[in-house]
């Protein structure tokens, strides 16, 4: 089991770096076929349309996972049962979130946003509410029976499909208006749903499913799992639907005019977050393919098992954050402008970016949770956290040493704070411990990653020569050092 994990954590961070690299090229695209005022239109666009995807998912995808997985173990329910239930489940709250959508899009548009040319771009949205939802019961049920790979695939050609479609649809729909082409972009994303719909039923009628001879409905479970997990999910959409608003109020009060506002919200929105966190696809593709495992462990009572995985998942995850944050905290100007073609944003990142690499390790603690059942309590977690988040957002604006900085201090603050609660609520519920050896391993690859790129840096002057000597260097020292070769103690 535990080299399925490594296994299927390889898979992931490979697919799941493609799926980076083909995200940020369809983002040049957009930018370079949109234009400024169609990618900003986009852009404001796209937290409301998750919104509502996040609540047509119903989180299927993480339920099914933990719910399948523990199920090899139990033999609680068909796999078929299991399956029927969530598609019927994914339909209703599909049409719920169409309903809800339908009544609120004005109001969203004309009052919250203040941006009615978002009006048919969020629309759009509606048409393949059904497809997310539909995508989240079979991936859940791969990554339950811990066939990572064809999820990862999936996504792969999510991605693909969406890129040649949404290019070829707005070389032909530029002409018609810069609210259609938008709007044409949404659309392509719903495309892509489908197509990696097709392939993963496809891959699903291959299957050999569990049966059983009891008829119990797991629909109490699945609602049991999802309410509360996308509940949480939606928290933490909202809070990012509320920042700008927020973010702006404050700084309008300061009398920023609204020029000097966008261009701070943007610096650290679109240019320095991203750039900080863009290599947590491999923290993300650790804690999808930890669920099926601890959900295992959980369900058998394997304390040990338990306790060696929230051990591996937080070293697997901290370990390339280690080599990331070394170099955007001494590249971060060369880096930024490499990507987006420009330095906005990049004070942030050389100052900043090597504070963010508790991020690494947030996405698996969370996901450890969901697979402990602690989805409750994540909610109430997330719902705290994203409050004081917001009104940090808003009081320390008011610091003058701060100001317009505000926003991602309070980003900082709470993923650091949230990320070491969860953590030392897991040690202390489980009574895990690292090895001293371990925790002297990690300290030496800071120091010999940190040496090695003084001494790099000082006899090359090209970055990306320097930035692939040190990768390399690094995991010689982390093969020697034995770093993801965890002592079970």
């Amino acid at each position: 089991m535990k080299n399925e994990l490594v296994k299927n954590t390889i898979i992931l961070i490979i697919t799941s770096l493609i799926v980076r690299l083909l995200s940020l090229f369809n983002r040049i695209i957009l930018t370079r076929l949109l234009g400024n005022e169609g990618i900003s239109l986009y852009v404001i666009s796209l937290p409301s349309i998750m919104l509502f995807m996040t609540v047509a998912g119903f989180s299927i995808n993480i339920v099914l996972a933990k719910i399948v997985s523990e199920n090899e173990v139990t033999k609680k329910y068909s796999d078929k049962q299991i399956i029927k239930k969530a598609i019927i489940i994914g339909i209703i709250t599909s049409l719920i979130t169409a309903i809800i959508l339908l009544i609120a899009i004005k109001p969203l548009v004309y009052i919250c946003l203040k941006q009615e040319k978002t009006f048919y771009p969020i629309l759009a949205c509606i048409i393949f509410l059904p497809l997310v939802a539909m995508n989240n019961v079979v991936r859940g049920y791969f990554n339950g029976k811990n066939k990572i790979n064809i999820s990862a695939y999936a996504n792969l050609v999510e991605q693909v499909s969406r890129i040649i479609i949404s290019t070829i649809l707005l070389y032909i729909f530029l002409p018609y208006g810069i609210i259609i082409s938008v709007t044409i972009a949404i659309l392509s994303m719903g495309i892509g749903e489908l197509i990696s719909l097709i392939y993963s039923i496809f891959k699903l009628k291959k299957q050999i499913f569990i049966k059983v001879s009891t008829q119990i409905s797991p629909t109490k479970d699945i609602l049991q799992i999802g309410i509360p997990t996308t509940l949480t999910r939606l928290v933490g959409n909202f809070t990012i639907f509320l920042e700008p608003i927020i973010y702006t109020l404050a700084l309008s009060l300061l009398s920023f005019t609204s020029e000097d506002i966008l261009y701070k919200y943007s610096a650290i929105t679109a240019y320095a977050i991203p750039l900080i966190t863009l290599c947590s696809f491999i923290s993300q593709s650790l804690a999808t393919a930890i669920i099926p495992n601890i959900s295992k462990a959980n369900a058998k009572g394997n304390i040990q098992e338990i306790n060696y995985y929230i051990k591996k998942a937080c070293v697997l995850s901290i370990v390339p954050g280690i080599l990331v944050s070394t170099l955007i905290t001494v590249y971060g100007y060369e880096y930024m402008n490499l990507i987006y073609k420009t330095t906005i944003g990049a004070n942030y990142v050389t100052t900043l970016g090597a504070l963010f690499i508790v991020y690494y390790i947030h996405s698996p603690l969370m996901a450890i949770m969901q697979a402990l059942g602690r989805q409750k309590f994540l909610f109430k977690l997330d719902i705290i956290f994203s409050s004081i988040k917001l009104i940090l957002t808003f009081g320390l604006a008011f610091i003058s040493f701060i100001s317009y900085n505000s926003l991602i201090y309070s980003t900082l603050m709470i993923t650091t704070i949230s990320s070491m609660y969860i953590y030392f609520y897991l040690k202390n519920t489980y009574q895990f411990k690292f090895a001293f050896s371990d925790k002297l391993n990690i300290v030496l690859l800071i120091i010999l990653t940190i040496l090695s790129l003084i001494i790099l840096k000082a006899g090359i002057k090209n970055y990306l020569l320097n930035s692939v000597i040190l990768s390399i260097l690094f995991f010689i020292y982390a093969k020697i050092l034995k770093i993801t070769s965890l002592s079970n103690k």
